[in-house]
């Protein structure tokens, strides 16, 4: 399962950039036409969504929850965002053009895929929460010759995840080695 979450986030992810450069391809050719400040706006913009989107690829590539996290906020933001507008141009139709109507279902239509891609997202950033919750967080170290569960102080959120960081660190070099060790097991096996 988490093969093709990985697949399809990776697909939404490159979808999402080629979306990021058009939209910036238009506003740049808008920009250079007009030079009106909403065109240079669009522009400035859609830069800051193609780095959100190159975070969102680091974020998959490197399981950081941090850099997905960001895309999900933004992108989250800015489907809110969208509606907001489509359903405010909506309003401010004084009378019912069919043909207005066909042309404004896209939008949505648009929406609803981008809402489906944040599922999958989503998805696979509670999937990388879980594969990270095996790692425990040093509930069972001893300071000084005392528990640290009888411990005054807890420990904050940042010694947890620096915690969490260098077990998943010694539990790859353990997997590492397992597999290394393994590995030659088989070939002296074979030979």
């Amino acid at each position: 399962m988490e093969k093709y979450l990985v697949v399809c986030s990776y697909a939404i992810a490159i979808l999402d950039l080629l979306s990021a450069v058009l939209f910036a391809s238009v506003s740049c050719m808008l920009y250079i036409q007009h030079h009106h400040w909403t065109s240079l706006a669009a522009l400035l913009f859609s830069f800051v969504w193609i780095c959100i989107i190159i975070v969102l690829l680091l974020g998959i590539y490197r399981r950081q929850l941090n850099f997905v996290r960001y895309w999900l906020v933004f992108t989250c933001l800015g489907i809110m965002l969208d509606a907001l507008l489509l359903l405010y141009g909506l309003t401010l139709a004084v009378s019912i053009n069919w043909e207005g109507v066909k042309i404004t279902v896209m939008p949505f239509i648009g929406l609803a895929v981008e809402m489906t891609f944040v599922f999958i997202i989503y998805v696979f950033y509670l999937d990388m929460i879980e594969y990270e919750q095996w790692i425990p967080l040093g509930g069972n170290r001893f300071e000084g010759g005392r528990s640290s569960k009888y411990s005054k102080f807890t420990s904050s959120g940042e010694t947890q995840r620096r915690e969490r960081k260098r077990l998943k660190k010694m539990y790859k070099k353990e997997e590492k080695a397992a597999f290394k060790e393994l590995h030659r097991k088989l070939r002296r096996g074979q030979h």
